[in-house]
């Protein structure tokens, strides 16, 4: 991270609560230190040696000026907040922003070098959230530890938050029948930060693997845990490695029975989950086993 810096500029200005200070005036000294981002969309700033591609100081030093002559304030933390607020608008480059004004000889009768405050503020950043629905799904080992072992690892991540989970439901097995039961939950949640739908199904597939899960001789054969990315906010996605929605939802009532639990309101071939559990005939057997 770049810090780019004005140190002691000397100016006179008519700050301060005392009338005779706005009348007569005073000199002040302004400090103001200016970071640049990190990973910011040139992250060769500087080292590009283009002035496009950083912040002037000089316009750093113009709008110090601009505001110390644009009318007089009564608090030192006003005249601060201003400059650093306006400081923050000059470029996206800028990250933050430390401003700090002093008065080196102050209405007071005491044997001091200077008064004055320091304004700190920086840039916010508007994180894009999207929410997703996932089918969590074990068979070999302690099912149920399976799955909350899963969930703690999603809520145990920052930018991901959990809203609802189902109840625990013990599926029997499709496409391949010779292995035990599974227990299937569907979770609700929202992701935020620079996590699409494609970063968020490699962070599954990693979680996948970490948790123990081994790539299996056998097609939708056995496996410690399945984290299904169902829906990623209200994209349509139709490529080699994610489709969105899931494919397969329609068929698989150890995906809809969940689901409908959490979010009846979604919808499946333009049907509410509920009623299109009704009109469609799934035959596998899916049982309720226990709340979360």
């Amino acid at each position: 991270m770049y810090k780019i810096f004005v140190k002691n500029l000397k100016l006179f200005g008519y700050h301060g609560v005392n009338p005779e200070e706005k009348i007569k005036g005073q000199d002040f000294i302004f400090n103001a230190a200016v970071y640049l981002k990190e990973g910011c969309e040139k992250p060769d700033i500087v080292l590009s040696d283009d002035i496009s591609d950083t912040v002037n100081y000089s316009e750093i030093i113009t709008v110090i000026k601009d505001v110390n002559n644009a009318k007089k304030f009564d608090l030192l933390e006003t005249l601060s907040k201003q400059i650093a607020q306006k400081i923050l608008n000059v470029s996206p480059l800028i990250s933050k922003v430390k401003v700090k004004v002093e008065k080196p000889n102050p209405p007071i009768k005491e044997d001091l070098e200077s008064v004055g405050v320091v304004c700190k503020i920086e840039k916010t950043l508007q994180l894009k959230v999207y929410r997703f629905y996932l089918s969590l799904g074990s068979n070999t080992g302690d099912r149920e530890k399976n799955l909350r072992d899963a969930v703690t690892g999603l809520e145990g991540r920052d930018f991901i938050k959990i809203s609802k989970v189902s109840s625990i439901y013990e599926t029997e097995p499709m496409y391949y029948k010779e292995q035990d039961s599974f227990y299937n939950i569907a979770l609700e949640g929202t992701i935020a930060g620079d996590y699409g739908p494609f970063e968020f199904l490699g962070f599954l597939k990693s979680m996948e693997y970490y948790m123990g899960r081994k790539g299996g001789a056998v097609r939708y054969g056995p496996r410690l845990i399945d984290l299904d990315l169902l829906y990623f906010d209200k994209f349509n996605i139709m490529s080699d490695m994610l489709v969105v929605p899931h494919p397969l939802i329609k068929e698989r009532k150890f995906v809809l029975l969940p689901l409908a639990e959490i979010a009846p309101g979604l919808e499946v071939e333009g049907k509410k989950i509920a009623d299109f559990l009704k009109m469609c005939k799934l035959d596998e057997k899916v049982i309720k086993i226990k709340n979360w």
